[in-house]
């Protein structure tokens, strides 16, 4: 499993990084954030918490409910922050803001589409500047990983993971995937293999979670029957835990676990990548991870890892 050109190296030489805030995460899941903050910090990677950033509107962009000229401006702005800051690595927890913000700047190149943006920037007084590279959390893990595995205080051996892949990180620009292919991506997994734990492959493997934004608030039937092929798929591996990087995907997979627990003999915890990363780490389980908040019991997860 080879990572391609785009992988981030984190070192005492990094550029610095600016921690994109997800309004999704922050909502459905806070715990992400969290997680991946403590790993940053136990590591010494350098990384601006901007709170002059907004949310990127991703959620009402892909519902249909906020006008892309709005999307536009609005993450420009965003943009600008980071520029002005100096962090020019963005670094976004969430997949579907580092889909958004990524189309963002394809659609800045154009020079009549930057002019009228600027334009607006400049009623505020921010300016643009494309020197910016947006990555997922789970990148800088995926560059980590050594580190991570030489810093840990647990392990996976005997322990089955089950990897779940964010489609606005594999499907949008997935030309750009780090780890695998968009159609079989490994990311998830190479960031955990150094930890030797049994990684299970399942046919749904790309399969999206349901979550679907539009799905979710007017089409539920679908959300529901999409996350329970999927968890069907998932499950039938018997996994220990299953990793996602993105808060739809977690919410989905282990509130339908809950809500069908008696479809299943077996069910597992679902865990962000930062979570999981970080309770290697020696995270405290309940003031870092945040693990009181899963559906599912996480103890004898817990036991095997041999943090308990």
């Amino acid at each position: 499993m080879t990572a391609n050109a785009r992988t981030i190296v984190i070192d005492k030489r990094a550029e610095r990084l600016y921690l994109f805030k997800s309004c999704v995460a922050g909502t459905f899941c806070p715990f992400i954030e969290r997680s991946f903050r403590f790993i940053l910090n136990l590591l010494s990677v350098d990384y601006f918490d901007d709170p002059r950033q907004s949310s990127c509107t991703g959620f009402g962009k892909y519902c249909g409910v906020m006008p892309p000229q709005t999307t536009l401006a609005l993450n420009a702005r965003n943009l600008a922050l980071a520029c002005d800051s100096g962090y020019t690595n963005v670094v976004c927890t969430c997949p579907t803001s580092y889909g958004n913000l990524k189309e963002c700047i394809e659609e800045l190149k154009d020079e009549r589409t930057k002019n009228s943006v600027d334009a607006i920037l400049d009623t505020i007084g921010v300016e643009y500047k494309d020197d910016l590279h947006v990555f997922h959390a789970a990148e800088v893990l995926h560059s980590l990983r050594a580190t991570l595995r030489k810093r840990s205080r647990g392990t996976l051996k005997g322990v089955k993971v089950a990897t779940h892949h964010g489609c606005h990180y594999t499907k949008i620009f997935y030309d750009e995937v780090i780890g695998g292919t968009w159609e079989y991506p490994t990311l998830l997994d190479e960031i955990f293999e150094p930890f030797s734990p049994e990684l299970i492959d399942y046919p749904e493997r790309t399969l999206c979670c349901g979550l679907g934004f539009t799905h979710l608030i007017g089409n539920r039937i679908y959300t529901e029957a999409t996350a329970l092929r999927k968890l069907e798929s998932i499950l039938s591996g018997n996994p220990d835990v299953i990793v996602t990087m993105c808060a739809g995907c977690q919410a989905v997979l282990d509130t339908y676990q809950k809500l069908f627990e008696n479809r299943w003999d077996h069910r597992a915890p679902v865990l962000n990548v930062a979570q999981l990363a970080a309770i290697l780490l020696g995270a405290d389980i309940n003031k870092d991870a945040c693990l009181q908040f899963s559906s599912i019991d996480v103890g004898p997860l817990l036991e095997k890892m041999a943090v308990i």
